[in-house]
C-alpha cells in the first residue's frame, strides 16, 4: 500500500530514551505550571486524590496502547488503530477528534507562556483572564518559531527535546524538595472546610477541568513517533508506561506542595475557602503563577527566577512536541486514505511530511479565537483527547480475536479486565468535562464529517461510508450522542440539569459505557490492513512491524 511506502521513508532515529523523553516532554508542560492551582480551587486538599485517580485511569489507557504500539508501530499511530480494528468510518471519526485535540495543544502552551509573562509585563492578558491582541500575537510568534524546529527534522527535534526535558524534570522536582523543606504547612490538609472540599463530584470535575488529565495525556507521544523509532516494538511500551508512572509521582507531589504552601492571611482569603483562589484579587498572582508566587512568598529568590524561566521552557518544549504530533496525525489520516495522498509526501532532505506541519500551524492559530485563555481551552482538549482513547480497549480485544498471529512484544496481562476499564474510564473523563464542553466536543467531531465531504467531492480519497465500515463503526456517533445526553442530564457540578445526580450519574455512565464497549468489540472486523499484515507473516515481524519492501537491495528503500 502507499501508506506503507511512506512509513518506510521516515527516518528511524529515535531511541527508547528519546521516546520516553518525548512522552515526558508532553506530560511536563504548562500543566505543572497551572493545574495545581486549578485543581485546588475545585477540590481543595483532595486535589491530590484527583491526580492519583486521573493518573490511574490514564495508566490503564496507556497499558492498552502499549500492546497496540509495540505490535503495530506507526507514525501518527493513535489515529490509525481504529482503522485497523473498526474500519474507515470509525477510524476517521477518532482520527479527526485526535487531530483536534493535538492541534490545539500548541495554542494552549503558547497561552501558558504569555500568561506567566503577564505577571510582570502589562497588556498581555486582560482583567477577565483572556489574552489581549498583543498577547495572542506573541503566542502565534512562539508557535511559528517551533514550526521551524520541527521543519528541520526528527533527529534535531528529538535530541533538542531530550535536553529540554531534562530541564523540565529537574526544575519541578527541585521545586518539590525545596518547598517541602521551607514553610510547608501540613495543617492546610485539615482545615474546617474538610479534606473533600466540594465532595467527590468536585474531585472528578478537577480531573477533567483543571488540567490534570490534560497534563498526563503527553504519554501518547511515544506512540505517535513510533514509526520513527529504531526498535519500536521494544521502545514504545517501555517509554509509554514509564512516562505515566513518572508523571503520577511528580504531579501528586507538586499538588501536595501547593496545598501546604497557601498562606491565607497573605492573600486575604479566609482559611479553607479554596474556591476563592480564582476570584480574590489578593490571590490573582497565586492563581496565574502558582509556584513562582509561592517561592517568592517563601523568600526563595533564585528559585523564583528559575521558575519564571521555566514558564518559557516547559510549555515551549511541549508546544514543539505537539506541533510534531499534529503533523503526524494529519500524516496518519492521509496514510489511512481519509485525506489526499499529498499529506503523506515526505520531504526529500528532512524526511518529514511537510504539508501536514504547515496545516497544523495554521489550524492551531484558529484556536486562539474561541479559547483565548489556558483555562478556557484545557477542558476542550482534555475531553476531545480522551474521547479518542475510548477505542483503545475494544481495538486491543478485537485485534487479539482477528489477528492473533501478529507478534506482541508486550502482551498486556489481564487485558480482558483492563480493556473495559480503559474504555469506561475514558468515557467518565469525557463526562466529567461537563456541559457545555461535551457539546462543543460533539459539534467539533461531527464537523469533521463535513471536512471529509469536501475532500471526497474534490479529491481522490477513500469512501468511509461502505456497508462494512458503517456496520463496524456506527456505534461511535451513537456513543457520542449518548455521552452528550448524559452530560446534559447529569450532575449539576458538571453543568448538567441534575436528572442523574451523583452518585447515580456515575453508575449510569458506567452501565451505558459497558454496553457500548460490548457493542464495539462485537462489531469489530478483520480489516484489509490486518489481512495484509497477517498475509506477510514472518516477513512482517522481521521488519519490526513494517511491511517489507519487495525487490529492494540490502540497505535500499523502494516504494511498494
Amino acid at each position: 500500500m502507499a501508506s506503507s511506502a511512506s512509513d518506510r521513508k521516515l527516518k528511524r532515529e529515535l531511541t527508547t530514551m528519546d521516546l520516553l523523553f518525548l512522552s515526558l516532554g508532553g506530560i511536563i508542560g504548562s500543566g505543572w505550571l497551572f493545574a495545581a492551582s486549578g485543581a485546588a480551587v475545585l477540590a481543595g486538599p483532595s486535589a491530590v486524590v484527583a491526580w492519583i485517580v486521573g493518573g490511574l485511569i490514564v495508566l490503564a489507557i496507556a497499558l492498552v496502547y502499549s500492546e497496540l504500539g509495540g505490535m503495530i508501530p506507526r507514525s501518527g499511530a493513535i489515529v490509525r488503530y481504529a482503522q485497523f480494528s473498526h474500519d474507515s468510518f470509525a477510524g476517521y471519526i477518532f482520527g479527526w477528534a485526535y487531530f483536534l485535540s493535538a492541534v490545539s495543544v500548541p495554542a494552549i502552551e503558547a497561552e501558558a507562556v504569555v500568561t506567566y509573562a503577564s505577571t510582570y509585563i502589562n497588556g498581555l492578558v486582560a482583567a477577565s483572564g483572556v489574552l489581549t491582541i498583543p498577547g495572542i500575537a506573541i503566542a502565534m510568534l512562539l508557535m511559528f518559531l517551533f514550526f521551524g524546529l520541527n521543519y528541520v527534522g526528527i533527529r534535531i527535534m528529538g535530541k533538542t527535546n531530550t535536553g529540554v526535558t531534562w530541564w523540565k524534570l529537574i526544575v519541578p522536582l527541585a521545586t518539590v524538595i525545596i518547598l517541602l523543606g521551607v514553610g510547608f504547612n501540613p495543617g492546610n490538609f485539615a482545615l474546617s472546610s474538610g479534606f473533600l472540599y466540594g465532595g467527590w463530584p468536585s474531585v472528578f470535575a478537577a480531573i477533567s477541568l483543571s488540567g490534570i488529565v490534560f497534563s498526563y495525556l503527553g504519554f501518547r507521544q511515544a506512540l505517535d513517533y513510533g514509526g520513527e523509532a529504531k526498535t519500536p516494538q521494544k521502545s514504545i511500551p517501555r517509554a509509554t508506561i514509564a512516562s505515566v508512572l513518572i508523571g503520577i509521582g511528580l504531579y501528586s507531589l507538586l499538588q501536595v506542595v501547593f496545598i501546604g504552601h497557601v498562606d491565607w492571611s497573605a492573600i486575604g482569603v479566609s482559611a479553607g475557602n479554596w474556591g476563592a483562589l480564582a476570584k480574590a484579587s489578593g490571590a490573582k498572582a497565586l492563581f496565574d503563577a502558582p509556584f513562582a508566587t509561592l517561592s517568592t512568598s517563601a523568600g526563595l529568590v533564585l528559585l523564583t527566577y528559575v521558575l519564571y524561566a521555566d514558564a518559557y521552557v516547559s510549555p515551549s518544549g511541549t508546544l514543539s512536541v505537539y506541533l510534531g504530533t499534529s503533523q503526524r496525525t494529519l500524516y496518519g489520516m492521509g496514510a489511512n486514505g481519509y485525506y489526499p495522498a499529498a499529506l503523506t509526501k515526505i520531504h526529500e532532505k528532512y524526511r518529514i511530511p511537510v504539508l501536514p506541519l504547515v496545516a497544523s500551524l495554521v489550524v492551531g492559530f484558529i484556536f486562539f479565537l474561541p479559547f483565548p485563555s489556558w483555562y478556557k481551552l484545557v477542558g476542550f482538549i482534555s475531553g476531545a483527547t480522551v474521547f479518542t482513547y475510548i477505542v483503545g480497549g475494544s481495538a486491543l480485544m478485537a485485534l487479539r480475536k482477528h489477528a492473533p498471529e501478529l507478534k506482541r512484544p508486550f502482551r498486556l496481562t489481564g487485558a480482558s479486565i483492563l480493556s473495559p476499564i480503559a474504555f469506561v474510564g475514558s468515557a467518565l473523563i469525557v463526562y466529567w468535562t461537563g456541559w457545555p464542553y461535551v457539546a462543543y466536543i460533539a459539534i467539533a467531531i461531527f464537523a469533521g464529517l463535513l471536512v471529509y465531504a469536501v475532500f471526497y467531492l474534490t479529491s481522490k480519497v477513500d469512501n468511509i461510508f461502505t456497508a462494512k465500515s458503517m456496520k463496524s463503526g456506527l456505534w461511535v456517533p451513537l456513543f457520542i450522542l449518548a455521552l452528550l445526553a448524559l452530560s446534559y442530564l447529569g450532575e449539576t457540578t458538571y453543568g448538567g440539569i441534575g436528572v442523574f445526580p451523583f452518585p447515580l450519574d456515575f453508575v449510569v455512565v458506567i452501565i451505558v459505557s459497558l454496553i457500548f464497549y460490548a457493542i464495539s468489540v462485537v462489531s469489530a472486523t478483520k480489516t484489509d490492513e490486518i489481512e495484509q499484515m497477517i498475509s506477510l507473516g514472518t516477513q512482517y515481524v522481521a521488519t519490526e512491524g513494517f511491511p517489507p519492501v519487495v525487490g529492494a537491495a540490502e540497505g535500499e528503500e523502494k516504494e511498494s
